[in-house]
């Protein structure tokens, strides 16, 4: 970078930071006046407690994707046409309907009735427990097509000469094709990830006390607002940022590799 660059980017930096200030200064200038943080304080358990499950919730369903998405991609490829089409229509049901149909429909039709009653027998939530696995089926469809894509767009020369070392054909997935496809399919992997933590806050339409369901409690019962999503959107930050970190660092980690 040449010193006239380096002084237009300063100038640049100064003058986003002076009018984010501004833009700051002005809002909770007007705003300042009518919070009360001592009613977010009152409702801090509430508020605390949601975003613990949130993070449960997160955390079960970005492992559930992956399983989930790991057997949609083996479904895709598999040598039985009933399996890639089975697979096939689902995905392309998933994909083609909203996530809050999904959750309304999975929960109140179909697995509610089911696993309610064996659920409580385990002493287990079924509202938790179905909103996680409906949670980790939609991520998994989403993933499973990203997978595809990556595994697919490496060429042919690839999967021959790794059979004609004498690679089994789970030595050619974990040696040869999955190291590719994921450099190439991390970001979109990372962007789904992120969004899946988002979409957590959707379990509130069926009753799940995750940490949008509090908050949005703690603002209809105390007529708060700044006090309750300035907290909310933090929340959320604190949840999906070292996703977004830890892609970029795997990123810069695979470059630095090649």
């Amino acid at each position: 970078m040449t010193r006239r660059q380096q002084i237009a980017n300063a100038l640049v930096a100064i003058a986003m930071a002076a009018g984010f200030a501004w833009l700051c200064v002005s809002i909770f200038g007007r705003l300042g006046k009518q919070t009360d943080w001592t009613k977010a304080w009152e409702y801090r358990e509430s508020l605390w407690a949601g975003w613990k499950l949130t993070l449960v919730l997160s955390l079960a369903s970005l492992l559930g994707s992956v399983v989930f998405g790991l057997l949609f991609l083996l479904g895709q490829r598999s040598p039985l046409p009933v399996i890639r089409k089975t697979c096939r229509g689902f995905l392309e049901f998933v994909r083609d309907t909203p996530l809050l149909v999904h959750l309304l429909f999975g929960y109140f039709v179909i697995f509610a009735p089911l696993l309610s009653r064996p659920l409580a027998a385990q002493g287990l939530e079924d509202k938790i427990v179905i909103g996680g696995l409906l949670l980790s089926l939609f991520g998994g469809a989403y993933l499973g097509e990203i997978l595809r894509g990556g595994v697919e767009s490496i060429p042919r020369t690839q999967w021959d000469s790794a059979r004609a070392v004498g690679f089994s054909p789970v030595q050619v997935y974990r040696y040869v094709i999955f190291p590719q496809a994921l450099r190439r399919v991390l970001p979109a992997i990372a962007g789904l990830f992120v969004s899946l933590i988002k979409d957590s806050s959707l379990l509130s339409v069926i009753g799940v006390s995750e940490y949008f369901y509090n908050t949005k409690n703690f603002i209809s019962r105390s007529y708060a607002g700044l006090e309750g999503y300035l907290p909310l959107a933090i929340g959320y930050l604190i949840l999906t940022l070292p996703v977004a970190w830890l892609s970029h660092w795997l990123e810069k980690r695979f470059r630095d590799e090649t």
